[in-house]
C-alpha cells in the first residue's frame, strides 16, 4: 500500500545523509506494514533543531532537554480520500547523531530507528511498563533488521547498561 510520509528539515545543526528522505519513507512505511495496519496512511516528518526540540519536549513533556524524536498521535480520517493521518513526528538529527556515535551505530541507523520507534508511538504502542517495553523494542529492531540496515540493541543486558544515555521517547 502507498503511504504519504511527508518529510520537511528545517534544520540547519545536522546534514541528513544522502537517501535520508527514501531511508525515512522505507522505516515508516515497514513499522506499518509489519504492525498490521492495513489502511492508507499519512505521517508527517519534521527533522528540526536542537533548541525547537527542546522546546517542544518542555511545553509537552514537561522535560526541559533536547530529545531524539516526539511522537503526536491523531488518528484522524480523512473522509474524502479515505486516508488516516496518524500524526506527527519530530525527529532531532543532532541529537541523533549523537546518540548513533555514543551506542556505536551509523547515523542512517539511529535515524532509521527512531522513526520506527516513533510510528509504533503513532499506532499506539507504548514503552512505559516493563512488558510492553520489550515487546516494542523487540518490534523495532525486527523492523529495523528487515531494511537491512543492520542489527541495532535496544533491549537486553549490554542496552540496559547504556539505556540512560537513549532517550527515544
Amino acid at each position: 500500500m502507498k503511504h504519504r510520509i511527508l518529510i520537511e528539515n528545517t534544520q540547519e545543526e545536522r546534514c541528513p545523509f544522502r537517501g535520508y528522505k527514501t531511508a525515512l519513507r522505507r522505516a515508516v512505511s515497514a513499522a506499518l506494514s509489519r504492525t498490521g495496519f492495513s489502511e492508507k496512511a499519512e505521517v508527517s516528518i519534521s527533522l528540526i533543531s536542537r533548541e525547537e526540540i527542546r522546546e517542544l519536549n518542555r511545553l509537552y513533556r514537561n522535560v526541559d532537554r533536547e530529545t531524539d524524536v516526539l511522537s503526536f498521535p491523531l488518528m484522524e480520517e480523512e473522509a474524502q480520500e479515505g486516508v488516516v493521518y496518524l500524526g506527527d513526528i519530530l525527529l532531532c538529527p543532532w541529537v541523533i547523531d549523537a546518540q548513533a556515535k555514543e551506542f556505536g551505530t551509523s547515523y542512517r541507523q539511529e535515524m532509521c530507528l527512531m522513526a520506527i520507534h516513533s510510528t509504533l508511538h503513532l499506532l499506539g504502542w507504548d514503552h512505559m511498563e516493563e512488558k510492553e517495553k520489550k515487546e516494542m523494542f523487540a518490534l523495532q529492531e525486527e523492523i529495523l533488521a528487515s531494511l537491512a540496515e543492520g542489527e541495532i540493541k535496544t533491549e537486553g543486558e549490554e542496552f540496559n547498561q547504556s539505556l540512560n544515555g537513549r532517550k527515544g521517547e
